[in-house]
């Protein structure tokens, strides 16, 4: 779902997915998940995975391009092409909105293309923008 979370336009010429893993950016995302502050949930259609959606805590020295403080999860998604713009994104942001809620934290934090249709979903359930870094906007959503 990485994978998909990076390649989200369908115009974009995707490398092959073993070369993409070898990506630093791929693997500092995935290095030591588990930790504390790393939450995900998943869709499943007939046992295929069809969409994740992930937090996790960063530090300074070391972070996505959401990152706003090491107390706000960045919170990442990805839809597998044929199922999007089907509520499945929503459900999974509104059940790990909730997981955040639950675990304590007052915020989450995410990066987005202003031209992600994506974007529209986050407003929706409430993220404002609160700067950019490169051509991404960094979006907040408050949990209390």
């Amino acid at each position: 779902m990485l994978f998909e979370a990076f390649f989200w336009n369908e115009t974009t010429e995707r490398p092959a997915f073993e070369e993409f893993r070898k990506h630093e950016a791929f693997a500092k995302l995935l290095a030591g998940w588990g930790r504390f502050g790393d939450r995900a949930v998943v869709a499943e259609d007939q046992g295929t995975l069809i969409g994740a959606a992930w937090f996790r805590l960063w530090m300074p020295e070391l972070h996505s391009y959401g990152f706003i403080d090491v107390t706000t999860p960045e919170l990442a998604i990805a839809i597998a092409a044929g199922y999007r713009r089907k509520t499945i994104g929503r459900a999974l942001l509104e059940e790990l909105i909730a997981t955040a809620r639950a675990d304590g934290f007052a915020a989450l934090s995410l990066s987005v293309s202003p031209l992600n249709p994506a974007r529209h979903l986050y407003e929706s359930l409430g993220f404002q923008k609160v700067g950019e870094t490169g051509s991404s906007w960094t979006f907040r959503l408050a949990l209390g």
